[in-house]
């Protein structure tokens, strides 16, 4: 029996139905659970947890007199930070943490099958290293993004000061200074 057009056509209709619904859900597999704190100031729940895993990869506290992304609270940090710019740039933070996030963005960028929180450490190294390569400029940019904010977070917490050599800001004379007093007002005679 020779294959007819209508039986080719069908079979590759079926093809792209069986291909985009196997898409659809490797895009919507979800990711790590883990708990998150329930005063989130401007990031969702799924790029809260997808930030942390990549702090936990741009800082990771390597020896003993540097602590961990997670004990100086860095994604806390950075979701502060956020909530104070403008919303259309904390926007485009969390979107790009959410296409970190998708597995079918991994599979079409990188060949990556899980979601970025559900890999093991070494695959989110390479994944990050792949977005800071990147011919596409949108995740360089989200890498660099990702990067600094974390950074930043991390060495402005006093935990990290000693490690760094850092003994803090320094002091003008302004801590013993006293407290500035409230003007009061004067009574204007009537």
């Amino acid at each position: 029996m020779h294959p007819t057009r209508r039986r080719i056509l069908t079979a590759g209709a079926s093809g792209v139905a069986l291909l985009t619904l196997g898409s659809v859900g490797l895009g919507l597999r979800p990711g790590a659970d883990t708990p998150v704190p329930q005063d989130l100031k401007c990031l969702g729940p799924t790029a809260y947890r997808v930030l942390e895993a990549v702090a936990d990869r741009v800082c990771p506290g390597v020896t003993p007199s540097f602590p961990s992304a997670r004990q100086v609270g860095v994604a806390s940090l950075v979701d502060a930070h956020l909530a104070t710019m403008h919303p259309s740039d904390a926007r485009e933070i969390e979107q790009g943490l959410h296409l970190l996030e998708n597995a079918l963005a991994g599979l079409l960028l990188g060949g990556r099958t899980r979601p970025f929180t559900l890999c093991a450490p070494e695959q989110q190294d390479r994944v990050l290293a792949q977005w800071r390569s990147s011919r596409i400029t949108v995740l360089q940019r989200a890498f660099k993004a990702f990067r600094s904010l974390c950074a930043t977070a991390y060495y402005s917490d006093r935990a990290t000061f000693a490690a760094v050599g850092y003994p803090g800001a320094p002091d003008y004379g302004q801590r013993h200074a006293p407290a500035l007093q409230p003007v009061q007002q004067r009574e204007v005679p009537a």
